[in-house]
């Protein structure tokens, strides 16, 4: 199986059967019969389905150990030549699961059948673990499993490529037809199979337009859902953002599950250890966000920023700000280019969005040496988050006089007199610095601290008006265009000489895209969508698009890694 498109572990695919080729994700045949005299799962005629499960035998999920290894014995013994499937049971003993891989790794089978989905879906932890094992270790295996069309789009999303539609004939017989809204409301005819496949459609729609995690929240038909779901954001958060794709839209927040997308995670791990704040700063600002993204085109910002520019004069440029927001927790002025999200505003934060803001502002001012004046001009559940903030990190925080909100008259007029009590004068290199340092910290959140200076150093120049050239000793390091950025060559030769970061490296010339059976090593920091250097022999060679993430591309033997945009 290649794999076209991610959004997180669910995947577009392309499987290759021979002369014979589909997309994922699929309804698949999958064929076999039950043997009278071994207990054996064993297909009639190997070729006639798309999968043909191997011999096996069915044990069911709370099966004593002392069978599980009485199988295990004869399973060994099979001869699996001309199937291309193996049945993996699901067993409450995890531990026998290396010793299923083996058999998997063994002969090199294209699908993997998981046993006893049905029963899985009621054991949370252990349907989210053995997706994962099986994806991370056989990322070009096909897992296929028995559910109902109502639970295709968190299946997907979690791992499966196929489903088995045979049991959904019970359905048929019992005179149940499926709607969007089962197992609650049912048709009167049956449909088992045509609302499989429109439900299949729309599953691979999401996936194409990025937009699957949205089908998941919108399909929470039973408490499965949203147990399976809570698992595996909150155990498992690592694991869904490693595939996801690097945001490049605005995110929607339409449900209490969506704070916990993996979204969210990459931001307040990428503000915890990739934003350094600027040298210069004298003095930080706090401020609510608004509505309007980016923060800078809204009115209160405005406002905010005007009153900030009566106060301080040229001082401005020595001064930083941070905006408070949910889920996203704390975006620096820099990177509200990168902040694309809309949230529903009640004004009620739940405790699951103030504990996590207060914890990542905490880190954030711990950033700033000590004894730098910290200002917030909030109000509502802002100033909850700031005074939790402030306990965390041991840092005094100074609130202005804030009433009917702070964009009100009289609470921009205690902001400005607040600051005017600090004495902060600008220079023009400060002003330089500031407008290079907007720059940097963009390509500091892409490719880690230090980026921003590697395509940017103090000797660099910026060409251009919208579209902003980025030159270093007469050579173009990249572009940058409202928070968008490209890279060049010899920009990424300068990234990967100075962190080691957003590597592929090849042992062959690079003529093409960059296939996962030729790459040798990838840096693990790497997500589908990233902006990668592929490197032979300490040299960058080319520039491109990751397709898979890092340590998928390594694991692969099949598919493109790295769709490339430039070659040297």
């Amino acid at each position: 199986m290649e794999v076209i498109r991610h959004e997180g572990p669910g995947r577009l695919g392309l499987v290759r059967l021979g002369e014979y080729s589909f997309k994922t994700p699929a309804l698949a045949g999958v064929e076999f019969t039950l043997s009278p005299f071994n207990s054996f799962f064993h297909p009639a005629k190997p070729g006639e389905y798309d999968f043909n499960l191997a011999p096996a035998i069915p044990l069911g999920f709370y099966t004593p150990n002392e069978v599980i290894e009485k199988a295990l014995g004869r399973l060994w013994s099979v001869n699996y030549e001309g199937f291309n499937a193996f049945y993996l049971p699901a067993l409450r003993r995890t531990e026998y699961l290396s010793e299923f891989f083996k058999i998997i790794e063994r002969y090199n089978f294209d699908a993997v059948y998981l046993g006893n989905s049905k029963i899985l879906i009621r054991e949370y932890r252990y349907f989210v673990r053995i997706l994962r094992e099986l994806r991370e270790r056989f990322p070009n295996v096909m897992i296929i499993a028995d559910l109902e069309p109502f639970f295709y789009p968190l299946a997907v999303y979690l791992g499966v490529d196929a489903f088995d539609t045979r049991s959904l004939k019970l359905y048929d017989f019992e005179g149940k037809g499926f709607t969007g809204y089962s197992p609650f409301l049912w048709k009167e005819e049956p449909n088992s199979l045509d609302f499989a496949r429109e439900t299949i459609l729309l599953v691979r729609k999401a996936l194409k337009e990025g937009k699957l995690r949205y089908l998941v929240e919108n399909f929470f038909n039973t408490q499965y859902h949203a147990g399976i779901l809570r698992i595996a954001d909150m155990e498992h958060e690592d694991y869904l953002e490693k595939y996801t794709p690097i945001q490049k839209e605005t995110v929607y927040f339409i449900s209490d599950a969506s704070i916990r997308r993996p979204e969210v995670r990459r931001w307040h791990e990428r503000v915890a250890e990739r934003f350094v704040p600027p040298r210069n700063t004298k003095l930080v600002l706090l401020f609510p966000c608004s509505a309007k993204k980016p923060y800078s085109f809204s009115r209160s910002h405005t406002l905010y920023r005007r009153a900030v520019k009566e106060a301080l004069g040229s001082g401005v440029a020595k001064v930083h700000e941070l905006i408070l927001t949910s889920p996203f927790g704390v975006v620096p002025r820099e990177w509200e280019w990168l902040a694309k999200y809309d949230i529903v505003v009640t004004g009620h934060w739940s405790e699951e969005e103030i504990r996590p803001a207060a914890e990542l502002l905490a880190k954030t001012l711990e950033k700033y040496p000590k004894g730098i004046p910290i200002i917030a001009h909030l109000d509502e559940a802002y100033v909850e988050i700031a005074k939790l903030a402030s306990e965390l990190s041991g840092r005094e925080i100074t609130f202005t006089r804030v009433e009917n909100g702070t964009t009100n008259r009289e609470s921009l007029k205690s902001l400005t007199e607040t600051l005017r009590e600090f004495e902060l004068e600008g220079t023009k290199e400060d002003r330089t610095y500031r407008y290079f340092e907007g720059i940097r910290k963009v390509f500091d959140f892409y490719f880690g601290p230090g980026a921003g200076e590697a395509v940017l150093p103090e000797n660099g120049r910026v060409r251009g008006s919208k579209m902003l050239r980025l030159f270093v000793e007469n050579q173009q390091t990249g572009t940058f265009r409202d928070g968008v950025i490209s890279v060049t060559p010899f920009g990424m030769q300068r990234i990967y000489d100075s962190l080691k970061a957003y590597w592929v490296k090849i042992d062959f010339e690079l003529r093409g895209d960059v296939f996962a059976i030729g790459v040798d090593e990838a840096d693990p920091a790497i997500r589908p969508d990233d902006i990668v250097g592929i490197v032979r022999d300490g040299k960058v060679v080319g520039v491109g698009k990751a397709v898979l993430a890092g340590e998928e591309m390594v694991r692969s033997k099949k598919g493109v890694a790295v769709k490339v945009r430039k070659r040297v």
